[in-house]
């Protein structure tokens, strides 16, 4: 009996570090947000916690939402915009142009302090954070030659991710793994990429006709927004790393953007109803240290799920 229990943890614990998409389907959607008389946009998530930007102060400010305890709170209601947010433990992190150029703040949800990031010349946009590293998209050569930078919060070490021709834009990151939008060929048909800080390896994720814009990454999943079937339909897919499988997450009417992932858990902006709301969708994993396997697949390799 013992060498069954000891083999029964030792499958789920290997199982649960794998990572696969296929047979992967959303479980369960429900609405965040309702407001009628303001927008709310760009969310991200990290476990128990949404953040978006909010424009019911008419100027863009930046809010959160507990999904434990239902309850909405403000972050960042300075007097200029707050855009972009992006969050990793208690830390948010945002652009701000209170200094007239765009620079990137962050605040501490445990502490409630506000700190400064960047504030280099010209603009810096898309922040994304994992751990003490902090990426975003850099403007210091040139409006036509945007760039990939960063910076590690612990050490103050700065960091040159691309600085490939055309714009790179939008960065995410996790772990070692930072993922872009890049337009190296062309404009009109952007791709998703990516890059290993610790090996150096260069990822080419998805390179579609038509656009593929504004990535997020948990473990061995990509998401992102994907214009395939139209300007006026963007809707969501993902890609896994490891398999290189692609998925569809959610291709509603009109269109969803601005896609954010969390172990099994995307949010996404969405106007199907006509307005701008915030959607999230589950996905059928069992999720682990990032990352994932699809429930009914887990169930039938231990024996338990239902035959085919």
């Amino acid at each position: 009996m013992r060498k069954i229990i000891v083999l029964f943890v030792a499958t789920i614990f290997i199982l649960s570090t794998m990572s696969a998409v296929m047979g992967t389907k959303v479980l369960s959607e429900e609405r965040i947000t309702s407001h009628i008389d303001y927008q709310e946009a760009i969310p991200e998530i990290y476990g128990d916690i949404i953040v978006w930007e909010d424009n019911r102060n008419v100027n863009w400010n930046i809010y959160g939402y507990d999904l434990r305890t239902k309850q909405e709170f403000p972050i960042c209601t300075a007097a200029t915009n707050q855009l972009s947010p992006v969050i990793y433990g208690d830390i948010v992190v945002w652009v701000d142009n209170r200094n007239g150029n765009y620079d990137i703040y962050r605040y501490d949800l445990r502490t409630k302090q506000e700190t400064p990031i960047c504030t280099a010349d010209l603009d810096q946009y898309g922040p994304a954070i994992y751990g003490d590293i902090v990426v975003w998209a850099d403007y210091r050569n040139g409006s036509t030659n945007i760039d990939i930078y960063g910076y590690n919060l612990k050490t103050g070490e700065n960091l040159f991710i691309c600085t490939y021709s055309g714009n790179q834009m939008n960065p995410a990151i996790y772990g070692d793994i930072v993922v872009w939008q890049d337009s190296r060929n062309g404009s009109s048909n952007k791709d998703i990429y990516g890059y290993n800080l610790k090996t150096g390896e260069n990822l080419f994720i998805c390179t579609y006709s038509g656009n593929q814009t504004y990535p997020a990454i948990y473990g061995d999943i990509v998401v992102w927004a994907d214009y395939r079937n139209g300007s006026t339909n963007i809707d969501i897919y993902g890609h896994n790393l490891i398999t290189k499988q692609e998925f569809p997450i959610c291709i509603s009417n009109n269109d969803q953007v601005d896609p954010s992932i969390y172990c099994g858990r995307v949010v996404w902006g969405d106007y199907r109803n006509g307005d701008w709301d915030i959607y999230l969708a589950n996905l059928d994993v069992v999720c682990k240290t990032g990352t994932s396997l699809p429930m009914q697949q887990f169930m039938k390799l231990l024996g338990l799920g239902k035959k085919d």
